[in-house]
């Protein structure tokens, strides 16, 4: 990819949070196929020739050469071998370039969505039909009611599928808490425990950490202001923005002052939020050059800080609204110096308003006592188990997500 234009690297790059093959070709101002490159197979054009006219080997163009105007975006374009992609092209200087963007998942998954569309109604025509026999004439009764057991026989089969279908759904979304840390950053030698149990199958909390070069680790906790699928989905949105800033080329910068990176956030969340879903958020950045932390508050709870002396500070400055509401609202951050035994949790409202069976509240002091008097490795595994303790056999009521960042000698 070195060889393309910066313009086009970073516009690649803003549209890229999962791998998908990709392709260029190069077309002069004479519609020649100057030069190509990438994964040319995936797209059945590993036999291309250079310097030869494009339009007599790219079909896929006809129509789109010379660009009428650019940059174009032509999508889901079918190409050989059942391959779809998205065709983006750009002129730069008398050059035109095409870039392929595998879309073969996109578009079969919109054509799985439709088919299942399609055998719904089907299915509750297939009843409708059945309830008016049934109603005209008794002498059907039975012919009638066998065709009823299958369509019931159909349903239940299709409930299960579905069933399955979430429970695969939960398993990727718990895949994407990312395992616990234990190493240095910068010159500091920390720990990282994460803990993430949706309500239902899939759930609206999100938990994740990486790292910004060498010396910054940043630390992810948001809550969507739901549960279920909906939920999940904005989750996953929520995730893949912040995912995406990670690779943006002034990551460092953005995750120093993490207000603007939650402003970023927010205002492409809130644009077109026509469902006014939510996400509150607590975005951290750990410098382990200089031992400190610097966070942003976007409705959440505020973290716990445990000193080394046993003393549990609450780190409830800075903030603004949840992510989503609002496309130009404003955020602050605030500062805080960890030192050596210090740890810092980070917990959603699922653990401080579990319920027991009289619907009293496990309670943030709840939390604060837990970490003040039994910190250490472990402690997330302990704090559940107080919750599930408090709850008495009451249902989870909410997604649970919980960080806990431990500051360790050298």
């Amino acid at each position: 990819m070195t060889r393309l234009p910066a313009v086009l690297a970073d516009r690649l790059q803003a549209l890229m949070y999962d791998e998908r093959s990709i392709a260029w070709l190069r077309i002069d101002a004479c519609l020649m196929l100057a030069d190509a490159g990438g994964h040319l197979a995936h797209y059945g054009l590993a036999s291309v020739c250079r310097g030869e006219p494009a339009l007599e080997q790219l079909y896929f163009l006809e129509g789109l050469l010379p660009l009428a105007e650019t940059p174009l975006l032509v999508p889901s374009v079918e190409l050989l071998d059942g391959c779809a992609a998205d065709l983006h092209l750009h002129l730069h200087g008398d050059t035109i370039w095409v870039l392929l963007i595998d879309a073969t998942a996109v578009r079969d998954a919109a054509r799985r969505m439709q088919q299942k569309a399609y055998d719904m109604t089907l299915l509750e025509e297939k009843e409708a039909l059945l309830n008016r026999r049934l109603e005209a004439a008794h002498a059907a009764l039975v012919a009638a009611h066998r065709e009823l057991v299958a369509s019931q026989e159909l349903i239940r089969l299709e409930l299960e599928r579905k069933q399955a279908e979430l429970a695969e759904a939960r398993t990727l979304q718990l895949a994407l808490a990312p395992p616990a840390f234990q190493g240095v950053v910068g010159r500091c030698s920390v720990s990282v425990d994460v803990v993430l149990e949706p309500a239902k199958e899939v759930g609206g909390d999100l938990v994740d950490f990486f790292f910004i070069g060498d010396d910054l680790l940043v630390l992810l906790l948001g809550d969507v202001a739901n549960k279920g699928a909906g939920a999940a989905l904005m989750m996953a949105r929520t995730h893949a923005l912040f995912r995406g800033l990670m690779v943006h080329p002034e990551a460092p910068r953005l995750f120093k002052a993490p207000e603007e990176a939650v402003r970023m956030i927010n205002a492409t969340l809130a644009a077109g939020n026509s469902g006014c879903m939510f996400v509150t958020m607590l975005v951290a950045a750990f410098d382990g050059t200089a031992n400190r932390l610097v966070y942003t508050r976007a409705g959440h709870v505020p973290p716990f800080l445990r000193r080394a002396d046993g003393v549990v500070e609450r780190l409830n400055g800075a903030g603004g609204l949840p992510l989503g509401l609002m496309e130009g609202a404003a955020y602050r951050s605030a500062t805080v110096d960890l030192g050596v035994g210090d740890e810092l949790l980070i917990v959603t409202d699922g653990i401080s308003e579990a319920m027991d069976p009289l619907l009293r509240l496990f309670g943030e002091e709840r939390i604060a006592e837990a970490i003040g008097h039994r910190g250490g490795l472990g402690l997330l595994d302990r704090l559940l188990d107080e919750v599930r303790a408090f709850e008495a056999g009451n249902a989870q009521s909410d997604d649970i997500a919980a960080m806990l960042l431990t500051v360790a000698p050298v």
